[in-house]
């Protein structure tokens, strides 16, 4: 049997997003080695490491750093697990060490980034560009800005490897709505809004909200009385299962920039209606008016109608554009 081609992933932690990648990405037959940017435990092949590491400790009052260092050599030994990986996928490259992603180079036959923020936001991430072969963004309002870096759009995907079923649901939904989000003070007023309206016209609904304990009173009260509030993370995987369970999927964009949203495409993948407040959803070729209800400040009447219509399904071929299995093949599709 010939050997399974080789893929790096370095990609950050958050929501454990790497996880249902990796998954993807075995499936579509490739042998993966993941570098986060989480903790690592000690295993007993990092005997040495971790020796070295205590002694390192003990002597030391840097103990931040001495941790750093111990992360660092974690992941690059990780990296250095086969000589040559046909393909290097970063997310958020801005998130590892120079050294890391050099490293990862060295390595690579195709050495690819994808960043899923808004690199307005985020200029520290402007100096690497040059190392990629290709560097891909999520929001195409950024593309002319930064031409000069030689980036390209890509938007997110949603994942279709076998056990998150992609046809859409046989029996009834758990709720009407499932929403879940992080907390950010840019879209905290427009989500109580929108809870308010909403309630009374479809239960039952429920809404997530994940923050940290030092956000404690940043929160409103009405969001402590009424969301199901958490001091920690819903793995990704465990997230797209409750998203499927829902009649509606919910999408509230960042003020920071105009990338359309993992959401967006869970939509298209399950065929469910989505009401989101990003507006450029009218622009693309998966929109129709019975599938996306772009939500304003000022047109939650409008609702009412969007709420009784049908879903009208997509073009198959739209709809499998937009799968990770195709929106690898578009990233990877080059002659290095």
């Amino acid at each position: 049997m010939p050997a399974k081609p080789k893929f790096l992933l370095i990609v950050p932690w958050d929501y454990q997003l790497y996880v249902v990648i990796e998954k993807n990405l075995t499936y579509l037959g490739y042998e993966v080695v993941v570098v986060h940017t989480n903790q690592y435990a000690f295993t007993y092949q990092d005997s040495f490491r971790k020796m070295n590491y205590l002694v390192k400790k003990l002597f030391s009052s840097d103990k931040r750093s001495l941790k750093a260092e111990y992360l660092t050599s974690k992941r690059r030994s990780l990296i250095q697990k086969y000589d040559r990986y046909e393909v290097t996928l970063v997310i958020r490259s801005d998130l590892f060490s120079t050294e890391l992603l050099l490293e990862a180079k060295e390595r690579s036959v195709k050495f690819i980034s994808f960043f899923y923020d808004g690199l307005t936001l985020n200029p520290q991430v402007l100096p690497q560009i040059k190392w990629f072969d290709r560097f891909f963004i999520f929001d195409r309002t950024e593309i002319n800005t930064f031409k000069a870096y030689g980036v390209e759009y890509a938007p997110n995907f949603y994942v279709d490897y076998p056990g998150l079923d992609s046809n859409p649901l046989q029996n009834k939904s758990a709720y009407k709505i499932y929403y879940i989000s992080s907390y950010h003070p840019s879209r905290v007023e427009i989500i109580q809004s929108f809870y308010k309206y909403i309630t009374t016209k479809l239960q039952p609904v429920r809404f997530d909200f994940v923050y940290q304990p030092q956000d404690e009173v940043k929160i409103p009260t009405f969001i402590k009385k009424n969301f199901n509030c958490l001091h920690t993370i819903v793995p990704y995987e465990e997230q797209l299962r409750l998203i499927k369970n829902t009649e509606i999927i919910l999408d509230f964009k960042m003020d920071a920039h105009a990338g359309f949203s993992f959401r967006i495409f869970d939509g298209i993948n399950w065929q469910k209606k989505v009401i989101t407040t990003n507006n450029l959803v009218v622009e693309e070729d998966f929109y129709h008016p019975n599938n996306f209800f772009v939500l304003t400040e000022t047109n939650e009447a409008e609702l009412d109608a969007f709420l009784t219509l049908p879903y009208v399904p997509l073009n198959p071929a739209i709809r499998e554009k937009y799968s990770f299995k195709s929106w690898l093949q578009r990233v990877i599709d080059y002659v290095p």
